[in-house]
């Protein structure tokens, strides 16, 4: 009897590893909203035209925890806290983002560090490319090293896509500023 109660712990034991090695590598990176909202917001859109976003992933990159997902969540979010772009969805610019690099560390007792490289274009609503830039970060963690895996794991992801995120909404916010944008909304404005 108690060889099969030790038999019976030993497998429920083996069981519960298993299930949570499953679980950290099936974790999806939840976005991070308390880092997006640090992106500098405009008091009034550059653009009357909304933005449209793409995001692709190179097929290389294992995209079991979708990335390119949370990349476009984040992005959106990026922008609409932004207030770059207005609401005409008749002419938008397109942005897209190509994941080129998403590595992160499988098992660590630390704060899960990766590297995320992401090709940012965007385009006017005539389609002609205004800007492009690649950015790469590398990001980890910010959650106590005590807490659980999963949760480190996955927070390091968001904070990666976040901070990369709104480096790329800070640059094209440059971009937009001094490319005389500003000007041409407000001409638009005050047409008849």
């Amino acid at each position: 009897m108690i060889l099969k109660t030790l038999k019976m712990k030993q497998i429920l034991q083996i069981a519960l590893v298993v299930s949570t090695i499953s679980l950290v590598g099936c974790a999806t990176p939840l976005i991070a909203p308390d880092i997006i909202a640090n992106v500098k917001k405009v008091e009034s859109p550059y653009l009357q035209n909304a933005s449209l976003v793409q995001v692709a992933i190179d097929p290389k990159i294992n995209n079991r925890e979708k990335i390119d997902i949370k990349v476009k969540d984040s992005l959106e979010l990026a922008l609409k806290n932004s207030n770059l772009f207005g609401t005409d969805t008749q002419r938008p610019y397109k942005i897209t983002a190509e994941v080129l690099v998403a590595s992160q560390a499988a098992v660590s007792f630390g704060n899960f560090e990766g590297k995320l490289g992401i090709k940012y274009t965007v385009f006017n609503d005539k389609g002609t490319q205004i800007f492009q830039d690649t950015i790469n970060t590398v990001a980890g963690s910010d959650l106590n090293p005590l807490s659980p895996a999963v949760a480190r794991h996955t927070r390091s992801r968001a904070r990666n896509i976040a901070i990369n995120v709104n480096e790329f909404v800070e640059k094209l916010e440059t971009v937009l500023r001094k490319g005389g944008f500003k000007r041409q909304v407000q001409q638009y404005k005050n047409q008849p």
